[in-house]
């Protein structure tokens, strides 16, 4: 990668990206209807982002009523309840729950997620691929072979946050490869407020944003490219300042959001851990079961990641390809895997695998960065699409059966 987008054989139209964003946005409507979640979604129980966000309005920190809202996983200190997840999801339901109170349209905000995350991802292979004809494969693969769609069918807090990381993590990529950095970097900047664990993925992004600078502006010297744009970290160094006073004001550490002072780690032990790798990787690749003779998947805390997640090794198959040719340049063919391998180490050693789910919630937090990988590593030909299409045919099969399944309570 060079920083400037490839020379494209095809270019794909208007209407066609459309008609791909329409499709998927369907596909997420019909799981949402078949898993019996509602539209618009404003009674949605799991409403902490919007609980937050109503406290701020009211002028305060903690969460009134805390301790009758035992489903919600609040963080207590000194006798105060406070929302345990990072911040940024309840900056977005502001001004929802200026106009519907607590009780906003929760799902609808998690479709317009998704919709926004399929727009940006359409807009990626536009940039890097050089065939049309493989945009909506790889669209349709990441978005729904891969775990992403369980996440899309409502606004519960664990799930919004992911969705809304995923989006930012994909606009970051778009814009860093058009060379937008102030939108990029606010991009990023707003992935870490839902996960933080984003911010690992900070220095191959500015490389990816550094080459497409300098494609563009490649009579400036590096120092001098940098200094003139220092002011693209203001709403990162914004943002930044927001979320670790907040992390001060209400537990006394800038660094942290709240997971430390919930109840159930505080009896079992703590968040992050190296004794919880081996035993997290088991559950990952663990293989599905047989119960009242029928093949079960486990729903707690994921498993069977080989054939849920095949991104996972469609991306590898794309960096051996790129290695034999050297596509991508160094940094990508290096930077992006030790980022990502540093990346999975820690979801490993996070105590659990994120509770009820189907297709590995945590490991979606790591796609949209494979994705680019798969993009700049693939091989002009078509070899990597017919040898990932029955993985990715099968792979999509379980995870729209499985999202309906499990919402159902049906495995």
């Amino acid at each position: 990668m060079n920083g400037t987008p490839p020379a494209r054989e095809k270019s794909i139209g208007v209407l066609e990206q459309a008609a791909i964003a329409a499709g998927f946005v369907l596909a997420v409507c019909m799981v949402i209807l078949l898993a019996g979640q509602e539209f618009p979604g404003t009674n949605n129980f799991y409403n902490s982002y919007s609980v937050q966000a109503q406290a701020w309005l009211e002028g305060r920190l903690d969460i009134p009523l805390g301790e009758e809202r035992t489903w919600l996983e609040l963080a207590i200190r000194d006798g105060r309840y406070y929302v345990s997840f990072p911040p940024f999801p309840s900056v977005v339901m502001l001004p929802l729950v200026l106009v519907f109170g607590e009780h906003t349209p929760d799902t609808m905000v998690a479709l317009f997620a998704a919709a926004l995350a399929c727009w940006h991802a359409i807009r990626l292979c536009v940039i890097l691929l050089p065939d049309r004809r493989r945009t909506a494969y790889w669209v349709m693969f990441l978005l729904l072979c891969n775990g992403y769609l369980f996440l899309c069918v409502n606004g519960w807090v664990w799930y919004l946050a992911q969705n809304l990381c995923f989006l930012f993590s994909l606009a970051a990529l778009h814009h860093a490869v058009r060379g937008r950095g102030f939108a990029s970097l606010a991009c990023w900047a707003m992935a870490v407020g839902c996960r933080p664990m984003a911010g690992f993925c900070l220095p191959f992004l500015l490389v990816v944003l550094l080459k497409a600078v300098r494609g563009e502006h490649p009579e400036e010297k590096p120092i001098r490219l940098i200094a003139k744009r220092l002011w693209w970290a203001a709403v990162p160094l914004l943002l930044g300042a927001f979320y670790m006073a907040l992390n001060q004001a209400r537990f006394g550490n800038p660094f942290e959001f709240g997971h430390n002072y919930l109840p159930e780690f505080n009896r079992e032990g703590p968040q992050f851990a190296l004794a919880h790798i081996v035993p997290n990787l088991r559950q990952l690749l663990s293989l599905p079961f047989m119960r009242d003779g029928r093949l079960t998947f486990s729903t707690s805390n994921g498993g069977t990641a080989w054939l849920l997640n095949p991104i996972l090794w469609v991306g590898i198959a794309a960096w051996a390809s790129a290695l034999r040719t050297r596509r991508g340049g160094v940094t990508c063919l290096w930077l992006l895997p030790l980022t990502l391998a540093v990346y999975l180490l820690v979801i490993l050693a996070h105590r659990t695998l994120g509770g009820w789910q189907f297709g590995n919630r945590y490991l979606v937090d790591l796609m949209p960065w494979i994705f680019f990988g798969i993009l700049i590593h693939q091989p002009d030909d078509d070899s990597l699409v017919r040898v990932s299409f029955p993985f990715a045919l099968l792979a999509g099969i379980c995870q729209i059966a499985g999202t309906v399944a499990t919402y159902n309570y049906w495995i």
